[in-house]
């Protein structure tokens, strides 16, 4: 990763046209004027670690959009694509759009790719060789392009109840907390938290009940299934379609967190308890993940001991 105040910029200004009215480019096209007078850019989004100077932010006239992201496989991308398309598409009904990272290499052109594919229809393979006609240095790390091809598998949009983005979205949550070393859940992952489902006014939703006093813990949309002994990843396939067609292990309960659970939030393990008798019923781990009898094990994991909870019938 390149720190664009602390390193040179890249020697030349260099940009490439991917249709009319968007080109993407390196950071130093961004930052000279006359390169952006010549090529009328009205509209630029930057996706870097540091934002674009003051000098070029105060230009009259400009639209920006700055996404920080740094060029790292286990960085989220895909959370900034449906901002990043809508940026995008209307810098081009009014004028000229620069998508750039530092290089030009592979965060901006994953979001050009994604604008493609979301305006045209198109496969990741189809999006990203056209960019490549264009643009023949681009390449996306490993993890944008796992990014792209879920988009894709969600039909060009984000899908908030599709399993695979909901893993997806699980793990950069717990990035986010471990990895950047931030206490509190990212404010853009706050909505993977459920309803309490006490607080739920259709109790037939209601999964599992504390066996101690039989308060109700989980509805049947929070569970995170799992083959036996296999630990489920984001960049499967499978997760995209229905999970009730795969041999699903019932030996453990996972599910998302639920608001009833107020320490999840806000540190990284810990155990717990029923929100009504205190009884404990189950454990959580952001980072190590929790363990299931059949031998998976699944990280981020908030795991419900079986003894302690009963299936609604």
């Amino acid at each position: 990763m390149v720190d664009c105040e602390e390193d040179p910029l890249p020697d030349v200004a260099d940009l490439s046209k991917i249709e009319v009215g968007l080109y993407l480019g390196n950071l130093t096209a961004a930052v000279e004027a006359e390169t952006l007078k010549k090529y009328h850019i009205s509209h630029i989004l930057t996706v870097e670690s540091k934002p674009l100077p003051s000098s070029i932010t105060s230009l009259y006239g400009m639209a920006f959009l700055y996404i920080q992201v740094n060029d790292m496989a286990n960085e989220d991308l895909l959370s900034h694509f449906e901002e990043a398309v809508a940026f995008i598409d209307d810098g081009q009904k009014k004028g000229n759009v620069l998508v750039h990272c530092y290089f030009g290499v592979s965060r901006s052109a994953t979001l050009v790719t994604c604008y493609l594919m979301k305006k045209y229809k198109m496969s990741v393979d189809e999006a990203l060789q056209r960019v490549k006609s264009r643009r023949r240095c681009v390449g996306p790390n490993s993890g944008f392009l796992g990014q792209l091809l879920l988009y894709q598998m969600m039909g060009w949009n984000l899908v908030e109840n599709n399993l695979q983005y909901r893993l997806y979205r699980l793990k950069a949550a717990a990035a986010s907390m471990v990895i950047c070393g931030k206490k509190d859940m990212d404010e853009k992952f706050q909505n993977l938290v459920q309803q309490d489902p006490r607080l739920h006014s259709n109790y037939n939703f209601v999964a599992y009940k504390c066996r101690t006093c039989r308060s109700p813990l989980i509805n049947q949309d929070f569970i995170l299934p799992h083959c036996h002994g296999e630990t489920p990843v984001w960049s499967d396939s499978k997760w995209s379609g229905a999970a009730n067609n795969l041999h699903t292990c019932d030996e453990g309960i996972f599910t998302l967190p639920i608001s009833w659970m107020k320490e999840v939030t806000s540190t990284l393990q810990g155990k717990l308890f029923c929100p009504k008798c205190q009884a404990k019923v189950g454990t959580y781990n952001w980072c190590a993940g929790c363990d299931c009898p059949c031998g998976a094990k699944i990280i981020p994991g908030f795991y419900f001991i079986p003894s302690k909870i009963d299936k609604c019938m």
